[in-house]
């Protein structure tokens, strides 16, 4: 028996009204069996908007699409209050319970917070990440003596000189590490913060100086100065030495050398045969002597130019300038007495 369509306009709204109900439930049955497609750690920095998180998620493979984020981020009012740190996610865990996780703030049980400040020597950075209980201060020296097993990883690690160690790219930052990572997992974790931070970003690009000679001259910059702006104008008289042939003249690579970080310095010191003794020695020093931060590894990039050819760096902090020899042995009457 056929059926009569009595009203056309009446009949298509409702079969448009259940394929929408149809569709509407599929949707929801479909987010509601959101779940997470592989295991792995996902940090969030501070600061990062929701939307970005989202768009991680989903390009790390987490899951298909950003489409379960959005909706529960939604439904759980979540955009701005998502709390940074490194969560571990499970395969199988529901988006819902992820999203509440990143609300309330509920990372990792066995995580460990590691700050490395600006200028660490890798054997201080050694020595901290053993004082946390992760491996041993020589665990950690031997992984970053040997380079080239970073090499395929960082492509920047693999341009390194013969017999370098890897001084100079730890990045120094605050780092969430977790109570069973090894040295070598930490390491990865500095030298991935490197790579995004400058590399990546760059920052680096664009210059006539090599990744290796402004990582250098970094290094130097955050063990001799202490102001960004100081800094800047400190890198542009160090390049101009070392374009011009002059010796660098900095105590801070004789002090890497004697593993002398504040004592005075002697005669004798400032004398010693080593290729880190840029007084004796033209150039810059056949490696950094410190693991610079963001803002020297900036000056060292983009120096400030001047008509200053010398520094001293008072007791006080001050960097005092001068542009002749003369003023600059004066300066050092006034304020090294």
């Amino acid at each position: 028996m056929a059926i009569q369509v009595t009203s056309p306009r009446k009949f298509y709204g409702i079969i448009g009204l259940v394929l929408f109900v149809v569709l509407l439930v599929s949707f929801r049955w479909l987010i509601a069996g959101a779940v997470l497609e592989k295991d792995g750690d996902f940090a969030i920095e501070s600061g990062t908007s929701s939307r970005a998180v989202w768009s991680a998620l989903a390009a790390e493979g987490f899951t298909g699409s950003e489409l379960p984020w959005k909706y529960y981020s939604w439904r759980q009012e979540a955009a701005d209050k998502i709390q940074a740190g490194t969560y571990h996610l499970t395969i199988g865990q529901p988006v819902s319970e992820v999203v509440t996780r990143f609300i309330n703030g509920d990372t990792t049980e066995n995580e460990l917070t590691l700050t490395y400040p600006e200028g660490f020597t890798l054997e201080q950075i050694a020595a901290r990440t053993a004082e946390r209980g992760i491996g041993t201060k020589e665990e950690f020296m031997q992984a970053v003596s040997s380079p080239a097993q970073f090499a395929e990883e960082f492509s920047f690690v693999g341009e390194l000189p013969e017999g370098r160690t890897l001084e100079g790219y730890l990045f120094p930052d605050t780092y969430r590490v977790f109570e069973d990572d090894t040295s070598l997992d930490v390491i990865r974790r500095m030298l991935t913060n490197f790579d995004r931070r400058i590399v990546q970003s760059g920052l680096a690009a664009g210059t006539d100086r090599t990744l290796d000679e402004m990582v250098n001259m970094a290094s130097i910059l955050e063990r001799e100065v202490q102001t960004d702006d100081d800094m800047a104008v400190v890198a542009g008289i160090l390049w101009k030495r070392l374009d011009d042939g002059e010796g660098l003249y900095v105590d801070a690579t004789i002090r890497y050398a004697l593993n002398k970080p504040t004592a005075g310095l002697t005669v004798a010191d400032l004398a010693i045969d080593s290729p880190y003794n840029t007084r004796k020695y033209r150039g810059l020093p056949p490696g950094p002597i410190s693991n610079p931060g963001l803002r020297a590894l900036t000056a060292a990039i983009k120096p400030e130019a001047s008509e200053y050819y010398y520094y001293l760096s008072a007791p006080s902090g001050e960097t005092i300038f001068a542009e002749t020899n003369d003023e600059h042995n004066r300066n050092k009457a006034e304020h090294l007495q």
